[in-house]
């Protein structure tokens, strides 16, 4: 049995550019690139939202050390316009004080004195210590009576109400009744603020029909 062998030198392989291999190495440096760069986005996104955040809550705490500051300016904003409320009506007291006395000299029975009149702005209140005395055909009770009535059916005062009452004597007037009467007030009415509007309505009103007659 012989064997052959081939002594001639082998010819050796050539090296072969593969399209396909470039093709992958491109995309997956592409790949690489795409995600350095979006990897470098998300960062500087992620840094600019903690910028945010911390300027953010560097302005809570401004905030939050405002506050009393703020409370403290708001009370004193509610100070100034209750002094201002009462500023304005201080100005019309003297009218609406003088109104008062007035409709009180109206409603009073002529066998009626009174001793005291206070007057409680804050409360538009008004109370009255007096005394009915007998006169032919007007007796003390049912002059009281009519003095209430009086009261509810004028313009400035309402709610009148009977506090207390008791009898007396007096030697020249015979029997009489002291009393303390409580009453409310209409403070826009007793200064006349109340009739302002209505007479600049009529007023309107006079010169509207006025045109109106002229067309």
């Amino acid at each position: 049995m012989t064997i052959k062998v081939n002594l001639l030198p082998t010819e050796r392989k050539r090296f072969t550019f593969d399209p396909l291999v470039a093709v992958l190495f491109v995309l997956v440096c592409a790949v690489l690139v795409v995600c350095m760069w979006y990897g470098s986005s998300l960062k500087s996104q992620v840094d600019e939202a903690k910028q945010q955040i911390s300027t953010l809550e560097d302005e809570i705490k401004k905030t939050e050390q405002s506050l009393p500051v703020i409370e403290e300016i708001r009370g004193q904003i509610a100070r100034l316009k209750g002094e201002i409320k009462v500023i304005k009506s201080l100005k019309y007291d003297p009218v609406r004080y003088g109104n008062l006395l007035t409709e009180v000299g109206k409603v009073l029975p002529d066998n009626v004195w009174l001793t005291s009149l206070s007057v409680e702005p804050s409360t538009t209140t008004v109370v009255m210590s007096g005394q009915a005395v007998h006169r032919a055909g007007k007796a003390p009770l049912a002059t009281i009576a009519l003095f209430m009535k009086r009261m509810d059916d004028s313009e400035i005062f309402t709610e009148s109400s009977l506090s207390s009452t008791n009898q007396v004597k007096d030697n020249e007037a015979g029997v009489g009744f002291n009393f303390q009467i409580e009453a409310h007030y209409d403070a826009d009415k007793a200064a006349g603020l109340a009739a302002e509007e209505p007479a600049e309505k009529s007023a309107s009103n006079d010169n509207s029909s006025g045109e109106t007659d002229e067309l």
